[in-house]
């Protein structure tokens, strides 16, 4: 397994361009790397030019894309058509950007529960629109990875509900992410993951208190990670990833939106840290033998 960072910490924090973004981020010695698919990386506000540069500056940078982070403008299992077209629309713009920078996969969260819908109509919602995305992934040679979001309404919220919805899209370009801190959130023990290994694409490393999801400095909360990273390095996890084309890799996702970050390399460079004290074997500039210069 990798090691990387999202490039939302930067624009969170001072609303920095994804071109200096990536600048600062190997200047860290990162080399995988997600990008935020809002505010500085949204799919829609990118012109051909930014677009040009961005794919110069992973490569001059020596970088390795692997996602786009996708935050659809709505619900994914609404019962409005106009809503769920304004999403699937972002969705495919955001795997047509993946596709072109070079990365793998976009992640996104699997919906949430309605007031006037349901739960079992807006579970089957968001397994039509999954499909129907991961068909158009599938078109462009790209993962989908949803993401359980720890709250109640969201209908893939926990360990077990991300498993059920991969098992029923049951497609081959949909996958599972797992965040670490929201499996703290959910209170999911790390002996659940080698469950999910033959559907597992991406793993996300953050911070939290055990009761507000706020992606804290790594090390800093409540979150075990000892135990997880254990969990995580067990031989063979990575082995559906690699089967796609690529590593699996856990990238630090890190700072809130309206939270106050002063220092986002330092918030970096800390969680760097931390999991460099626990798994020096977690080399940031590591990458396949067969993909130096991916």
């Amino acid at each position: 397994m990798k090691l990387g960072v999202i490039t939302s910490l930067w624009a969170y924090a001072n609303f920095l361009p994804v071109v200096d973004t990536l600048d600062r981020i190997a200047s860290l010695g990162i080399r995988h790397v997600d990008i935020l698919g809002i505010l500085h990386g949204h799919p829609d506000k990118l012109d051909d030019s930014e677009r040009r540069e961005i794919r110069a500056r992973i490569s001059s940078n020596n970088l390795i894309l692997g996602s786009v982070i996708l935050l659809p403008p709505g619900n994914i299992a609404s019962y409005q058509a106009d809503e769920i077209e304004a999403c699937m629309q972002y969705v495919k713009a955001g795997i047509d950007l993946s596709a072109e920078l070079g990365g793998k996969q976009v992640l996104f969260n699997g919906g949430k529960r309605s007031f006037d819908l349901p739960h079992a109509q807006s579970w089957d919602n968001a397994v039509s629109f999954l499909s129907q995305a991961a068909d158009y992934a599938q078109e462009k040679g790209i993962d989908i990875t949803v993401e359980a979001e720890p709250y109640v309404y969201f209908l893939v919220n926990d360990f077990d509900t991300t498993q059920q919805m991969v098992q029923q899209v049951d497609h081959p370009n949909l996958l599972a992410a797992l965040d670490i801190g929201h499996m703290n959130l959910s209170r999911d023990e790390p002996g659940l993951i080698a469950d999910i290994k033959d559907w597992l694409g991406r793993v996300h490393f953050s911070e939290n208190d055990g009761l507000l999801h706020d992606n804290a400095i790594l090390g800093t909360g409540t979150v075990h990670y000892p135990k997880y990273l254990e969990a995580l390095l067990e031989p063979g996890l990575g082995e559906t990833a690699e089967s796609r084309g690529y590593d699996l890799c856990a990238v630090m996702e890190l700072g809130v939106l309206g939270d106050p970050i002063l220092d986002p390399d330092d918030w970096a460079a800390r969680s760097l840290a931390h999991i460099a004290r626990l798994a020096p074997e977690l080399d940031p500039k590591g990458v396949r033998d067969d993909r130096q210069t991916s």
